[in-house]
């Protein structure tokens, strides 16, 4: 399991987990942060907890990892945005010359992308540059006299090895490298039986869909977020603390459904709202709230033990279609704490068939259904097309371990 924040000693890298496998780099942009010592051209003076990019170009220099790896840069921040006239900025990274990601980012945010060992590998520094091409002055829309031309506002930059694609001889290097046939693999997916697949998986949100899919294919695991409402920057932030926090009995609460027919509970540590399971009438209030009590904090060492593990394929998927972009953090989230593998689930369209899945990075799948079950009838999915996705990327997981 990995730490965060102020273990960390600021200005060098500091290695972290078991005989110091995850290797880690924080830049704070707040105005007691160590961004100043990094930064070279094109900031702003730091605010309370975030620096502006200013001038369309702005530049930091960090310390060169010794260790061979692949890099995943993870970046917190916000655009300068202003209603229709400027709804969104484009942000392009560029590391050591070469540009290696670009967002379009229209509100507060975390973006991740990875940097490639052969970028870093004999370079002194890390030479980074984000550009920011929609930089504009606050003056010219009026409301305010800031004449600054204002990109994009960072308040935290997280670099840390992902030392587990090397030492799992992952074979999806980059996204556009085919995925090897392998006989082997094919078989296996396919004559697993159903409900032994669907435990090779667990759910991370957004909502109970896949829970639902596995109780459909007679599969019930244990999971602390199968069915729970966990929108993706409170699930970041979960992630981020690990969990720290959730399952006390001063931060779980007992709540009435919108319906009025069975209990919820809302975790206020990090915004989670999960199915109780148990109708109103049929249980204390009391009982109830002393019943999560002691099944929460199971249910986080359970899920914490999975992901140090790193077997199990996790699972995700919006309320509706969503950027590729803004997922991927949670991939890179997650392998922090294991060789894991994410399967993002997301809409079908003209060039994406329902019922494949794509390889983005390692650790990176993306499904695709043609449509996700209405709010109205959570248990309307595609069962077809989910277990011809699982079966898929059961057979990419399998290639990777099998190399």
């Amino acid at each position: 399991m990995w730490l965060m924040g102020g273990s960390s000693p600021k200005d060098r890298w500091a290695s972290e987990g078991p005989q110091g496998r995850v290797l880690t780099f924080d830049v704070d942009f707040g105005a007691k942060g160590n961004s100043r010592k990094l930064a070279s051209n094109g900031w702003s003076t730091p605010e309370d907890s975030e620096t502006w990019s200013m001038g369309g170009r702005s530049q930091l220099s960090l310390p060169a990892p010794t260790v061979p790896a692949a890099y995943a840069m993870v970046l917190k921040l916000r655009p300068h945005t202003v209603e229709a006239r400027l709804p969104a900025q484009r942000l392009a990274v560029v590391v050591n010359g070469l540009q290696i990601a670009n967002f379009t980012v229209a509100r507060r945010t975390v973006r991740a992308c990875r940097i490639p060992w052969t970028l870093i590998a004999g370079s002194p520094a890390i030479d980074i540059t984000f550009l920011t091409p929609d930089a504009a002055r606050p003056a010219d829309f009026g409301g305010s006299d800031d004449r600054r031309l204002l990109g994009i506002a960072f308040s935290q930059l997280h670099l840390y090895g992902d030392l587990h694609e090397r030492d799992e001889a992952d074979i999806f290097q980059n996204s556009d490298q085919p995925v090897p046939v392998d006989l082997d693999s094919i078989m296996i997916a396919d004559q697993i039986p159903l409900q032994d697949l669907m435990l090779k998986f667990e759910s991370l949100g957004q909502n109970c869909e896949f829970g639902l899919v596995q109780r459909q294919c007679k599969a019930e695991p244990l999971g602390l977020l199968r069915f729970s409402s966990t929108p993706l920057p409170k699930l970041l932030a979960a992630l981020e603390a690990g969990f720290t926090g959730m399952g006390l009995p001063q931060t779980l609460q007992v709540e009435v459904s919108s319906n009025g027919r069975e209990f919820m509970i809302s975790d206020t540590r990090f915004g989670f709202l999960y199915h109780a399971f148990v109708n109103t009438g049929a249980m204390s209030v009391e009982d109830l709230h002393a019943r999560e009590v002691r099944r929460v904090p199971f249910l986080i060492r359970k899920l914490l033990e999975d992901l140090d593990a790193g077997e199990k394929i996790f699972v995700f998927k919006g309320m509706g279609a969503m950027e590729e972009e803004e997922v991927f953090p949670l991939a890179m989230a997650i392998r922090r704490y294991g060789p894991n593998t994410l399967l993002f689930i997301n809409l079908a369209d003209a060039t994406h068939k329902p019922g494949t899945v794509e390889v983005r990075a390692p650790g990176f799948l993306v499904g695709y259904v043609d449509r996700f079950a209405p709010t109205e009838n959570a248990a309307d999915f595609q069962l077809a097309q989910w277990v011809r996705i699982c079966r898929e990327a059961y057979r990419f997981r399998l290639a990777t371990r099998r190399v």
